[in-house]
């Protein structure tokens, strides 16, 4: 009886027997196993006990070591989610790191949007800072309604115009901002394709502030569009405003609307502003002064319709509109520039150390005093001017121009004596003195017209004794006229082309009472004509 030996091979002896340097070949099996293959060694002291259980058991393939030792490693993978985070974590810590190397980090994540202000839309000039703004649809709303067509003051419709025969929806909001007149300069500017309007000054007894201007800001507005029409006044703002750089505190209201609207030429609203600086009435004898008062309202109207130099006095005044009418009853400043164009200047009385006029297809016409100059020049503008060159005491010149083109000038020009008592511009003209001037030098008048395919009239009613008069006057295919005070001495030149050159007298004696010589009578020798061809 043979009895089986059923113990199981140690691990020592078959692990012996895979570490063999020399595999002996083992024997078949019994029922006819296929011819033996000789294996190479394989150290199987990882291996796991399944594949090294007996004898029998196939050997594995020569990298089941790596791939062990990578599934091994697999177990300590991180997860995806891990993964994730330590990424987030480095791309943060790289974000803050170049923020604060470049100074752009900002914990806010709307930080760029902040800097983007609604009213950036609008054309405010770079020089310009914006304190405060109100849009349209956040003013007082005072009327709403329709009109087919529509028309008022402020919108003359021509029938003619497409625009007329449109149904139009009107309506008109305002508000009100306050300046302090303790500002260096104050100043009123407008920007944008729609708007227009006009600008006054006025008082209140009723001002709290006696420091304090109030504006009125009346906004009209005529929609010709269909639908919903908030978008107009959306698309307009008022500002309180100041200016950068420059001397001073200037503080200002702007007046803003859309560079261009972007809607057919005969569908765009049109913006009427009425703007209203009320002053506070003055509590005492002195009036209100303005140190320097500034406009800049392209498209605008200037209506000054009461005395201001009854209310106010400026040390500098500057008008400057366009395609607007700039009208005052009196003004009153130290130098005053008024600028317009294709509209006409009326000014019934400006007072002014120095001043500028200018326009251009129009008019301008007034009564203008100065002490030291006054400069008046257009293109295609008719000139009808009163003038007092009226000099204080101790000024050794004064100067009048007037230029302009294709058109014609009346000029009447008074030249003053020297007096203390033009002090502020406030004289009587019967004031000139015929006496001779004090003075060792004379004061010094210069005198200038020019135009061109116009006449020119020039009248000089007064003039200081020993004064030294330079007159200049030419016009081109035109007359002119030239007529001079008793009391001007001196020799002349007169020159023309295609026409002729005349000469009057009145033989009036001498102002001054030296002798009977009649100082006016001149022989045609004295008078040098010439005659270009």
């Amino acid at each position: 009886m043979i009895i089986a030996d059923e113990t199981p091979p140690s691990p020592s002896k078959s692990n012996a027997t895979l570490q063999s340097p020399l595999l002996e070949p083992v024997s078949p099996p019994a029922y006819g196993a296929p011819p033996h293959q000789q294996y190479q060694p394989y150290n199987a002291a990882g291996s796991s006990a399944a594949y090294s259980s007996g004898p029998y058991s196939p050997l594995l393939p020569p990298n089941h070591a790596a791939n062990t030792d990578l599934e091994a490693n697999g177990s300590r993978r991180d997860s995806p989610a891990q993964r994730f985070w330590k990424a987030f974590a480095v791309a943060v810590l790289i974000y803050v790191l170049l923020g604060i190397f470049f100074g752009t980090f900002s914990i806010s994540v709307h930080s760029y949007q902040s800097k983007k202000r609604w009213y950036d839309k609008f054309p405010i000039p770079s020089d310009i800072a914006v304190i405060s703004c109100t849009r349209g649809t956040e003013m007082q709303n005072n009327t709403y309604g329709w009109s087919s067509p529509f028309s008022s003051p402020e919108f003359p419709l021509d029938d003619s115009s497409e625009n007329s025969l449109l149904s139009s929806t009107y309506g008109s909001v305002q508000t009100s901002l306050s300046l302090p007149l303790s500002s260096d300069t104050l100043f009123f500017l407008s920007r944008g394709e729609i708007s227009k309007g006009s600008m006054r000054i006025e008082s209140s007894p009723n001002l709290a502030d006696a420091d304090t201007a109030r504006v009125d800001v009346k906004m009209i507005y005529v929609d010709p569009r269909q639908g919903d029409h908030s978008d107009v006044l959306d698309q307009t703002t008022v500002c309180l405003v100041k200016r950068k750089g420059g001397k001073g505190k200037q503080m200002g209201v702007g007046l803003f609307s859309p560079r261009h609207w972007s809607s057919s030429p005969y569908l765009i609203p049109q913006i009427h502003y009425d703007v209203t600086l009320v002053l506070p009435e003055s509590r005492g004898p002195s009036l209100t002064h303005l140190n320097a008062f500034e406009t800049d309202l392209p498209n605008f109207q200037h209506v000054f319709s009461r005395s201001l130099d009854e209310l106010v006095t400026f040390g500098r005044l500057l008008l400057k509109g366009g395609n607007g009418l700039i009208s005052a009853v009196s003004l009153t400043a130290d130098n005053a520039t008024i600028h317009t164009s294709n509209a006409e200047i009326d000014i019934q009385s400006l007072k002014a150390r120095t001043a500028s006029l200018y326009t251009s297809n129009a008019q301008i016409k007034g009564h203008f005093t100065t002490s030291h100059s006054l400069e008046i020049n257009g293109a295609n503008t008719k000139v009808k001017a009163s003038i007092d060159l009226a000099p204080q005491s101790g000024d050794k010149e004064g100067k009048v121009g007037i230029k302009t083109s294709n058109s014609f000038i009346e000029a009447v020009i008074n030249v003053h004596e020297p007096s203390s008592s033009y002090s502020g511009l406030s004289f009587d003209n019967s004031s000139a003195s015929s006496s001779s001037s004090s003075s060792s030098s004379p004061y010094s008048p210069t005198i200038s017209t020019s135009t061109s395919n116009g006449y020119i009239s020039l009248l000089m009613p007064l003039l200081p004794l020993n004064s030294a008069l330079s007159l200049t006057a030419s016009t081109t295919n035109g007359p002119m006229t030239a007529v001079l005070p008793a009391t001007y001495e001196g020799s002349y030149s007169l020159s023309t082309t295609n026409g002729k050159v005349e000469t009057e007298f009145d033989h009036t004696k001498d102002p001054a009472g030296v002798g009977e010589e009649e100082k006016a009578g001149l022989g045609d020798e004295s008078i040098r004509a010439f005659v270009d061809v």
